[in-house]
Formats: C-alpha cells, sequence, structure tokens
C-alpha cells in the first residue's frame, strides 16, 4: 500500500500534467484517489504552483480590466505576483487560481521605458494574432520578458487547447531567446494528446543606441515571424499525419485479402443481412 508521500507524489505529477483547462477536473480526481483532503490540500501547492507558473495560467485580478498572466517572470515573494500592466501585485490562491489584495507595487529598473513600448507594441500584435490571447511584458537587470499565452477551450466538443511563448531580449548583448509550446487535448471517444514545443537563438539587428520604438518593432517583428514559422510547420505536420502517417496504420485489406466490390454487395455476407433488415 502507497504511503502518503507516494500518495502525493504521484497526485503532484498527475496535477502538473493536467490538459489546458482541465486542473479542476484532475484534481478532482486525484482528490479522490488519495481520498484525505487535508493530506492532498497540504502537499500539492507545490505542484500547483509550478503548474500555474509553466502554463501561465490567467485570473481576473480586481480593478483589472482583463485577465492577467501569472508566471516565475513575475513572481515577487510567496503567493504575491506582479502585473506589470498596472504597476500593481496581488496575491494568488494557486488551488482555486483566484487574486486577491491588490497592491500597488513601484517598479525600478534601467529598461522600464524600453520595457513599456514593448509592452504596447506586444499588446496590438497579439491583438492581430490571436483572438483571446494575454501577454505579458516585464523587465529586470537588462532583460525584457515577454510572456504570450491563448487558450481555447471547447469542452462541448471535447477538446482544448494551449499556446504558450515566452521571448527575453538581453539590451545589452541583444540577444534574443525564445521558446515556444502547444498543447492539445482531444477526448471524445479517447484520449488523444498532443505536445510539441520549440525554441528559437536569434540577435537582433538594432542595437541599444536606437530609439526605443525601434528597438520595439524590431524584437516584436521577430517574434512575430518566429511563430507564424513555427504555427505554419505545425500545420503542416497535421496535413501529413492525416494524409500519410494515420493512412498507414490503416489495414490495406480487410481480413478476405481481397478489396470489397461495392457493385456485389449483396453477395457478400455483410450486404446479405443489411438487405434483411
Amino acid at each position: 500500500m502507497a504511503t502518503s508521500e507516494e500518495k502525493i507524489k504521484i497526485a503532484s505529477k498527475f496535477l502538473k500534467a493536467a490538459p489546458p483547462g482541465e486542473i479542476n477536473d484532475v484534481f478532482n480526481d486525484v482528490r479522490a484517489l488519495v481520498g484525505d483532503d487535508d493530506l492532498l490540500d497540504g502537499g500539492i501547492l507545490a505542484a500547483l504552483e509550478e503548474y500555474n507558473t509553466e502554463e501561465l495560467a490567467t485570473v481576473e485580478v480586481p480593478g483589472v480590466e482583463g485577465k492577467v498572466i501569472v508566471s516565475k517572470y513575475g513572481h515577487i515573494e510567496g503567493d504575491w505576483f506582479l502585473d506589470p500592466k498596472t504597476n500593481n501585485k496581488f496575491k494568488l490562491d494557486h488551488l482555486r487560481q483566484t487574486a486577491s489584495e491588490v497592491e500597488t507595487y513601484t517598479v525600478e529598473d534601467e529598461i522600464e521605458e524600453l520595457r513599456k513600448v514593448i509592452e504596447k507594441d506586444a499588446e496590438i500584435y497579439l491583438g492581430d494574432r490571436y483572438a483571446d490571447g494575454v501577454s505579458a511584458v516585464y523587465g529586470s537587470n537588462g532583460v525584457v520578458t515577454v510572456a504570450i499565452v491563448h487558450n481555447k477551450y471547447s469542452p462541448s466538443n471535447y477538446w482544448n487547447g494551449r499556446w504558450r511563448s515566452v521571448w527575453t531580449l538581453d539590451t545589452v548583448t541583444n540577444e534574443v531567446k525564445g521558446v515556444m509550446k502547444c498543447k492539445v487535448h482531444y477526448y471524445e471517444d479517447g484520449n488523444v494528446q498532443l505536445e510539441t514545443s520549440k525554441e528559437l537563438d536569434d540577435k537582433l539587428t538594432k542595437g541599444a543606441s536606437e530609439p526605443h520604438k525601434v528597438i520595439s518593432k524590431v524584437f516584436v517583428d521577430l517574434i512575430g515571424a518566429a511563430e507564424s514559422k513555427y504555427q505554419q510547420a505545425l500545420n503542416e505536420s497535421y496535413h501529413d499525419l492525416a494524409e500519410s502517417t494515420f493512412n498507414g496504420l490503416r489495414r490495406a485489406l480487410p481480413y478476405t485479402r481481397t478489396k470489397l466490390d461495392w457493385n456485389k454487395i449483396l453477395t457478400y455476407r455483410i450486404g446479405a443481412e443489411l438487405a434483411a433488415k
């Protein structure tokens, strides 16, 4: 029989692997498996915090229009996180994914003005590319970080999906690093999951001596080009899967080892059965 520690370890793994939009469903399932609410609540907070920050969970913050991203780049201390758009900090309940205790938080960094310009351009880009996307732009120690997440949930049609990307710009070296991730879960009469990612290393063509609006444009254009290229590659992969890979998994001939002649369907046993009905 599993010990309490083993139960929590297993439950944490399930939670961290939860598909997009289904963390509550997974939590309820592992809750039934563990069978001890006190043990579960006290042992999985670290797993929930990791899930929320890595998956770029979006929450509603009191007094703030739209949703706010929860990420490690905006983590202040404990359960406190930064909303860079409003310069507020809020306390997050990782279990319920709710925000409270909003307070003003002063950000003092030499790249704050550049961060604000990139933030505006990132919002424009987001509006053009992602219908329900959310972005957050952070600035710290000479590095600007852009986080983008777009969730699309359709549980009535048995599928949910999430796009995430994180981009960092080192304002000293002009180096850009990015990672794009796509996760989709389809579960009608089955359980199929797709999880893919791609990393990118590049460098801006415009240096720190350029005006902020020039640096921002080049940076956001680079993000747009990279995401478009990767998304196009994903579309082509899906097409290849449907046209070749999945077809290759199907049986070429029925068990009779001969092709079915539809003009003689009534001579087959199945045809006779259908005709009788």
